[in-house]
């Protein structure tokens, strides 16, 4: 069983600390959700533990082995990043794009094998792009861009998938049709998923655990139930909020609470 796990990583931007001596561990098998307000330091610690920040102090371990003694390919044929934004630059078709997530596997000069084609079907597949596989990049729009970034790193075939948002800017179809992939990923396929969030009842709905990010810390980490409580989730987004069960899931069903500003100004547009 797989296992990344941050282990006591600081991280700062110019100087200012974002993350403070954080841990956190991630298991295959499970869809780990990270929340909590913007700022906080989610993409920072999603970037931390695929190598592309370097901690001011702690280390984060794949398998057991630090990350910083790892060959890049070797940690790109085991571990994939889903950015939370990507300027799409060049104009190649979806089906190429998505194809360059098999270089960590072939190369840039090998050619692509069956095996390798039958992989980028399916992705293309998983992922609803079949129909735009011959559009350009650039000519897509920003929820078609995110399912083409997140099929390129399922082509990586990795064992720990870390995504940041990547349900911004898709409607509640594909929003729906990503997370249920993830979480068929994770629990068949025994990735080790890792997801920020910024919808606190897709949380909820997808995640094994929650991780709450805050001041630099993680205030809670645990299944949703545990984590998603009205009480901790008041102090840590400044806003009161009522929590109740899913109607058919049963799982967290969080909601703000109006003020009585709000309410009768509702009232009396009506």
């Amino acid at each position: 069983m797989i296992t990344l796990e941050a282990q006591d990583i600081t991280c700062a931007y110019d100087g200012r600390p974002v993350l403070e001596e954080l841990c956190l561990a991630v298991r295959s098998g499970e869809v780990t959700a990270l929340i909590g307000p913007n700022g906080v330091g989610k993409t920072t610690l999603l970037r931390a533990m695929a190598r592309l920040l370097e901690p001011r102090q702690g280390s984060v371990l794949l398998a057991g082995r630090d990350l910083r003694d790892m060959s890049s390919k070797a940690v790109a044929q085991q571990l994939g990043l889903a950015p939370q934004a990507e300027t799409a630059s060049w104009p190649i078709t979806v089906e190429r794009a998505v194809s360059l997530g098999r270089a960590p596997h072939r190369g840039w000069l090998l050619p692509f094998s069956a095996e390798d084609r039958a992989i980028v079907e399916g992705i293309l597949q998983q992922t609803g792009l079949v129909p735009l596989r011959e559009r350009r990049v650039t000519e897509l729009s920003g929820g078609e861009q995110r399912r083409v970034i997140l099929a390129r790193v399922l082509a990586q075939q990795p064992e720990v998938l870390l995504l940041d948002e990547p349900t911004a800017y898709l409607d509640l179809k594909y929003q729906t049709e990503i997370l249920e992939l993830v979480s068929r990923l994770a629990h068949e396929d025994k990735l080790a998923v890792v997801i920020s969030l910024h919808d606190l009842n897709l949380a909820a709905l997808y995640a094994d655990r929650v991780a709450l990010l805050s001041e630099g810390a993680l205030q809670a980490v645990g299944a949703p139930s545990e984590v998603l409580t009205p009480e901790r989730l008041t102090q840590v987004y400044g806003v009161p909020v009522v929590v109740t069960r899913h109607p058919v899931s049963d799982t967290p069903l969080v909601m703000p609470v109006a003020n009585g500003t709000s309410s009768h100004k509702r009232v009396s547009e009506s």
